[in-house]
């Protein structure tokens, strides 16, 4: 019995209507029928699904049709199987790389509308080429169609997209229309007009019945939907249904956004490390500063952007003392383990065997990792290879920093001692309960 393996392919699963498209489940229940009029064995787990993949694609970026593939060569089965030939490829190159990769295996490629697809004869190589060329037509003329469809729509007013701003809808035509809660979107845009940050846009918005992220207000509040235009790609219409913010309010608004500039880097010893996170969010810690009684404090904050439910604050005198502190003793700790070199030799030993192996598998398929035939092994090699490379890496940084006498840690310069602590804290976390370095628990690596 023939061991069997489908390839079930949709460029977009959603929203897709009309006779030529076959969902998914309706190509895979074909490809299931038609093995088993034909005696052969196959499975679910047999069936790989490609959703959002284009026919056009390269081999490379078929992940369901280069595991097929390489099962073929690997002899994990026998025959690859589409439901229709166009579900396999539209594209020439990628019909002939398969075609001979299987076909030289022993391998067969069948579509359940067209049977055997085969380029062993001229005849059989012409009737390919030709079904693929009408497929690749067919797909190029429904786009052309579509795009015109589109620029059509757009022009008329009518909107290509679901996704509309607070405020405003789409009627059944698609076109814009307002709501009872355009009141609520026109008080935001005065409030970011009168100086109100984002954060308290924010705030009045959720207080209404509105929740929409940080980014979410950014977007809204630049969205142009608001003062009657539509865009699409490169396709505009400015005049495409009633304004629902005056113009120059909108304007106004966007000239809020204009930046004040690139910020001076900052020389705290913790700044742009990113060993620093908060114990609510995981996020990396940045650098502020408050002035009381004019004086400067400055501290470790959790940033002022996305969805944090607990944003942390620390001094950033006392978050430094507890980072120096672990530091100099992980330090002191490694510096005494008569093993720390060899360590790093022996990471460097296995990161060149996973280089060596890497290369080895890409010499043994002579030459056809360019063509995907063997996509997840190399892929799991080349994964292997970049983890052994990354520790190979960071024993080398731990031991060059090393050869640092950590007990000079005051002559040292901010760079001298920020690598130290780059090459032996992994990570410290701030809770957001608890009091002073208390609240800093240090993670060092090889701990």
């Amino acid at each position: 019995m023939l061991r069997a393996v489908g390839i079930v392919r949709v460029s977009q699963p959603k929203g897709r209507k009309g006779e030529k498209f076959v969902s998914p489940k309706e190509q895979r229940e074909a490809i299931v029928r038609f093995c088993a009029d034909k005696g052969w064995r196959i499975t679910d787990d047999d069936i790989y699904d490609e959703l959002k993949v284009s026919g056009d694609a390269p081999l490379e970026d078929r992940p369901g049709l280069s595991r097929a593939v390489s099962a073929v060569l690997t002899n994990a089965a026998d025959v690859i199987v589409g439901a229709y030939s166009e579900r396999l490829w539209w594209s020439h190159e990628v019909r002939a790389q398969v075609l001979r990769l299987v076909q030289e295996a022993g391998g067969e490629v069948w579509a359940v509308d067209a049977g055997l697809l085969s380029d062993g004869t001229a005849a059989e190589d012409f009737s390919a080429e030709v079904r693929t060329s009408a497929d690749r037509f067919s797909r190029r003329q429904n786009a052309e169609k579509s795009r015109r469809a589109v620029e059509d729509a757009v022009a008329r007013g009518v909107c290509p997209f679901a996704d509309v701003p607070p405020g405003l809808a789409l009627d059944e035509d698609n076109r814009v229309i307002h709501t009872g809660k355009l009141p609520i979107a026109l008080s935001a845009f005065e409030l970011r007009d009168e100086e109100a940050t984002i954060k308290e846009v924010r705030r009045f918005l959720k207080e209404r019945g509105i929740d929409r992220s940080y980014h979410g207000v950014q977007s809204m509040l630049g969205n142009r939907l608001y003062i009657g235009e539509i865009h699409f790609g490169s396709l505009v219409n400015r005049k495409a249904h009633k304004p629902a913010i005056p113009r120059d309010l909108f304007n106004r608004v966007q000239k809020k956004k204009a930046t004040r500039g690139r910020r001076a880097k900052s020389d705290r010893l913790l700044a742009r490390l990113g060993v620093l996170r908060c114990g609510t969010c995981g996020a990396r810690m940045v650098v502020g500063t408050q002035t009381q009684n004019g004086r400067s404090y400055p501290f470790y904050r959790c940033p002022p952007v996305g969805d944090c439910e607990r944003r942390v604050t620390i001094g950033a005198v006392i978050a430094e003392d507890v980072i120096v502190e672990a530091t100099k003793r992980r330090a002191h700790e490694v510096k005494g383990e008569a093993s720390a070199k060899d360590d790093a030799r022996a990471d460097a030993e296995v990161a060149e065997q996973a280089q060596a192996n890497l290369d080895a598998a890409i010499r043994a398929f002579g030459g056809l990792e360019d063509e995907s035939a063997a996509v997840d092994r190399l892929a799991e090699l080349a994964r292997v290879r970049d983890e052994a490379v990354a520790k190979a890496n960071h024993s080398n940084d731990l031991t060059s920093a090393l050869t640092i006498d950590v007990d000079d840690w005051d002559d040292l310069s901010v760079s001298g001692r920020r690598a130290l602590i780059r090459a032996t804290i992994e990570e410290a976390t701030v809770s957001p309960t608890g009091k002073g370095a208390g609240r800093i628990t240090v993670h060092a690596f090889g701990e």
